[in-house]
């Protein structure tokens, strides 16, 4: 029987990039650690570099061949639509939260901040004062995701079984393509494009060098397109038909993982509250980030049921209303949330230390030593703070690693984990190894902080390369800082002060 004429063609733009994408799945499989028992042994750096740099242009292709099923999702809007989407969210969020107290002591401002969109004050507001109030009901949540049709599909994977942000980010994507969604007004007021590496270029990336985020933010792009390949691989053809699912692209996929990595908050679970599950808050995620306290709490109270949010300092009318995102450092709120805070109490870069042992006998009480504190001799990440502070554990580790036999009986009657000052022989000598291991640290970048300084006066950089200096800059300061303090202490003109715990 005849092929009818156009038939093929049909088929083919149906599943648009299907050769691309089987390419990817083999790429993707390819992948295989090495194993060690049943431990995976973690990748090195140059091994996810490698992954990366041969993944990109068959992504790229298929990309731009699934473009014409996205293109329209992704064009960028013009400031009137940009209004009028927010002003039918706003509609949406007082119909199904008349109590969230919007229009009465907050609205949104969708353009004209420095962060882009916010929640402005419309008349004072007191510290401690209640400004925001979003109920479970017009919540997106984990559970909601696991017993959707689409869910009980997922659901029987083990992959998807035990990574809930991952099936929320599933859920949000479908109901994103969803003309008929109940969230259908939040999802319209999402960004499409975020500031995440998830979102970078090669090129982008690259500026990452030498910083410890480096790996994650290469680990994120790796996992993303794993999980995506494998998320078109459970729901097959077969399965689309049946649940009469819309066709999704890389770029709704990445997006949806965008926008739960970016607004991912832990609520109660409604039918057990000592369990939790992931949820997005509409409304209240649009409040931007400032150090201060935790002010955000979760109200399951009968009639309530929902999540309140509290000022952490008085606010004047007209201005922005501010949230802290919880003690997190600029490496997490760089890769989890897409940008980088100057004036950051909490921040910290992680760096991993290492020590070469010389005399065997030595070696091991040091070991034992370090043992006893769930310390290791290698690969051993610690803290330093933004004040130039090395953590406490990281001082203990140098110290233990640094001590003589006479040191080594004094640590051990020691009581508590946290090792203080041995003997002025051990400071220094701690703090010559804490100056190899930060020396070692600031090499691995291409640049200086002056050269960073320079590049961030640069008109011609994008803001992804201006987000990736920008932290590569404040980690720098932090190393060095602690360099010149650990210099002095090793060579006997300054005593080691006292340090954070962590």
């Amino acid at each position: 029987m005849p092929k009818k004429k156009g038939s093929r063609s049909a088929k083919s733009s149906s599943t648009p990039g299907k050769a691309k994408l089987s390419m990817l799945a083999q790429i993707v499989s390819s992948y295989k650690p090495e194993k060690i028992g049943n431990t995976y042994v973690k990748e090195t750096l140059e091994e996810l570099e490698k992954q990366i740099k041969y993944q990109e242009k068959p992504l790229n292709d298929l990309i731009k061949i699934q473009s014409s099923l996205d293109k329209k999702r992704y064009q960028a809007l013009d400031s009137k639509e940009v209004k009028n989407r927010g002003a039918a969210f706003s509609a949406w969020l007082l119909k199904h939260a008349p109590k969230s107290h919007l229009n009465e002591k907050f609205a949104f401002k969708w353009g004209g901040l420095a962060e882009g969109s916010g929640v402005v004050a419309l008349k004072p507001l007191k510290k401690h004062e209640k400004f925001i109030q979003i109920p479970r009901s017009v919540m997106l949540t984990s559970t909601q995701a696991s017993q959707s049709a689409v869910g009980k599909v997922l659901m029987k994977d083990e992959t998807f079984g035990t990574m809930p942000n991952l099936m929320l980010a599933v859920h949000v994507m479908f109901e994103s393509l969803n003309p008929n969604s109940k969230h259908r007004a939040y999802l319209d007021v999402l960004p499409r494009i975020f500031s995440l590496p998830l979102f970078f270029s090669a090129e982008d990336l690259k500026n990452l060098k030498g910083s410890p985020t480096y790996y994650d933010a290469l680990k994120i792009q790796k996992q993303t397109l794993r999980q995506y390949v494998m998320t078109t691989k459970l729901l097959d053809t077969r399965v689309m038909t049946a649940l009469k699912l819309p066709q999704f692209t890389f770029r709704d996929f990445r997006w949806a993982v965008g926008v739960v990595m970016t607004r991912q908050n832990r609520i109660p679970s409604k039918t057990d509250p000592n369990k939790h599950v992931l949820a997005l808050i509409p409304g209240w995620d649009f409040c931007n980030f400032r150090d201060g306290e935790l002010t955000t709490q979760f109200n399951p109270e009968e009639g309530v049921d929902a999540s309140e949010s509290f000022t952490m300092h008085d606010v004047k009318e007209g201005n922005q209303i501010f949230i802290y995102y919880g003690n997190r450092p600029n490496s997490k709120l760089f890769l989890f949330s897409g940008f980088v805070a100057d004036d950051h109490k909490s921040d910290f870069v992680e760096v991993l230390f290492s020590n070469q042992q010389a005399d065997p006998d030595l070696a091991k009480i040091r070991r034992i030593l370090l043992i006893n504190r769930r310390l290791k001799e290698v690969a051993q990440p610690f803290r330093i703070y933004n004040d130039g502070k090395a953590s406490k554990a990281c001082m203990t580790w140098v110290r233990l690693c640094s001590c003589n036999k006479e040191e080594a009986s004094i640590a051990l009657k020691a009581k508590t984990p946290l090792i203080e000052k041995l003997t002025e022989r051990n400071e220094k000598d701690a703090n010559i190894l804490l100056v190899k291991n930060l020396e070692k640290a600031l090499k691995g970048y291409d640049t200086s902080i002056e050269d960073d300084k320079k590049l961030l006066q640069d008109e011609n950089i994008t803001p992804n390369m201006g987000l990736a200096i920008r932290l590569r800059l404040r980690e720098k300061i932090a190393l060095v800082q602690c360099l010149e303090r650990s210099k002095k202490v090793s060579a006997g003109s300054e005593s080691e002060s006292k340090t954070p715990s962590s």
